[in-house]
């Protein structure tokens, strides 16, 4: 397992558009497990290889399914249980074919530590990628998978989440990721 260092904003390379990938050999497969190691590493549930530092068209992508103990101890579901919860993805030149519908949600970035905003985004999202094999596949996907993939592929173009912000609060956000870390 190797964990790579997860780039912080203002770094240029989050703000830079990630070149299509054309190799599919083993270094390139060792890379995406160390970007899928990464991502859990740092408890994050979607990664963009210029996150890493890497400026290739690569995300991996996690979400765990959320259960809540109760008071009782009983098992609370936060959200129903959807076919993509647990499953390990890796998305190579992702493609958003088709959009539809809106959906609101609180979004963080591990590249913006300890920002949190509410940003819109298409409900749903038919997305065309590659795997770490080179074979093409098609995701339909709604919810927090919907969310996830936008968020990533904004990444991979060099969209960073606070260029979806009012100004205000992208002001804010900059502001907060300035001050000096105090222990």
């Amino acid at each position: 397992m190797a964990v790579l260092d997860v780039v912080v904003w203002p770094a240029k390379v989050l703000e830079t558009r990630a070149s299509e990938v054309s190799k599919f050999d083993d270094q390139f497969r060792a890379f995406v497990k160390d970007m899928h190691d990464t991502m859990r590493a740092a408890h994050g549930i979607g990664l963009a290889a210029n996150q890493v530092g890497d400026l290739r068209r690569v995300i991996t992508i996690e979400i765990p399914w959320v259960t809540r103990d109760d008071e009782a101890g009983h098992d609370d579901q936060c959200e129903p249980k959807e076919w993509w919860h647990d499953k390990k993805f890796t998305f190579v030149n992702p493609v958003i074919s088709k959009k539809n519908g809106k959906f609101r949600y609180q979004e963080g970035c591990l590249s913006f530590p300890e920002v949190f905003e509410f940003i819109d985004r298409a409900a749903e999202v038919w997305v065309t990628a590659q795997d770490e094999f080179g074979k093409s596949f098609e995701v339909h996907a709604t919810g927090l998978l919907s969310v996830c993939l936008q968020h990533e592929i904004d990444h991979i173009d060099g969209i960073v989440f606070i260029d979806r912000m009012s100004r205000l609060k992208a002001g804010l956000a900059k502001k907060k990721l300035k001050r000096p870390v105090t222990t």
